[in-house]
């Protein structure tokens, strides 16, 4: 007869409290029960596990032995039996979520609520950057998915996405600048006027020549007046007269400034902006999978 987990959490109640009578009173059962239990597990080891009198209870050595393998006998199929429970309200595990900044402000959140409404087991964390240090963070496994820009997908190698959304892309320009009261602009009125930037990062996606490109399309050689590193400073800095920034539509209609800047839509640019859901598919992890084919809103 093999060993009952019954028998071990008394084996182990009595080496604790060095007790019989306290060990049965923890389980509600008789001493007798009990000492009877603690007999069969002694038969099954081979050995005696106490040596007890009328006085006192101690371990042998064996029983010393066994004591820890008991424990972590025990704690095992506890851990065990939660994670079967956890199983049948869905899955457990971590999923490190990266997005670009400005991003809170779409539908994330909500994607986000859903997924942990039905997998409450699932550990969730978040990551706030800019576009190649988002890919990079993928890259290096850092993060499971990437809510990021897409701007060049030759250099997506290893890389697979989902697209999420075209956005159009505005100009934000300070409160009593001379397009400020439009409700659109082309592209060549912003000739002139200098420009708040964003660091675009490293060279990897194609931020740096799609943007260059796109300058210089439209005729566009702007001065830099200033270079953030979050799409809030850019804000912050037009509001501060330091000249205008072009930034996505996920972001302008979430602007706080109290009347100190203004966002103008650029004709033929209104879907300019590709966010993109992005992760490595050789990346294994059953809380991505899920989220990637449940909880993904497209559009």
């Amino acid at each position: 007869m093999l060993m009952q987990t019954r028998q071990l959490e008394y084996f182990v109640a009595v080496a604790e409290d060095l007790s019989f009578t306290r060990a049965a009173k923890r389980f509600f059962v008789s001493q007798a029960a009990l000492s009877q239990q603690i007999k069969l597990l002694e038969k099954e080891a081979g050995t005696r596990l106490f040596e007890r009198d009328s006085h006192h209870v101690e371990l042998t050595p064996a029983g010393r032995s066994l004591l820890g393998d008991a424990k972590t006998i025990l704690r095992y199929e506890q851990e065990s039996l939660i994670r079967a429970r956890r199983r049948s309200k869905g899955i457990d595990g971590t999923l490190a979520i990266g997005y670009i900044k400005g991003y809170e402000h779409t539908n994330l959140s909500d994607m986000v609520l859903s997924f942990l409404t039905d997998n409450p087991y699932v550990t969730v964390s978040f990551m706030r950057e800019n576009v190649s240090e988002l890919y990079d963070a993928l890259k290096a496994e850092t993060i499971d998915v990437a809510f990021n820009l897409l701007y060049d997908p030759s250099q997506m190698e290893g890389i697979e996405y989902q697209v999420l959304k075209h956005w159009p892309l505005l100009a934000v320009v300070p409160a009593g600048h001379p397009l400020s009261g439009r409700q659109t602009i082309e592209f060549s009125e912003l000739k002139g006027y200098e420009l708040v930037d964003i660091d675009r990062g490293s060279e990897n996606y194609g931020e740096n020549s799609r943007i260059n490109t796109t300058l210089e399309d439209a005729g566009l050689a702007p001065k830099v007046a200033y270079v953030s590193q979050d799409i809030a400073t850019t804000v912050l800095a037009v509001a501060s007269g330091m000249g205008y920034a072009l930034l996505p539509g996920y972001f302008t209609s979430f602007i706080h400034a109290n009347g100190k800047v203004s966002a103008i839509p650029i004709e033929g640019r209104e879907q300019e902006m590709c966010t993109v859901a992005a992760w490595l598919p050789s990346r294994r992890n059953d809380a991505l999978d899920v989220f990637l084919d449940k909880y993904l809103q497209v559009g």
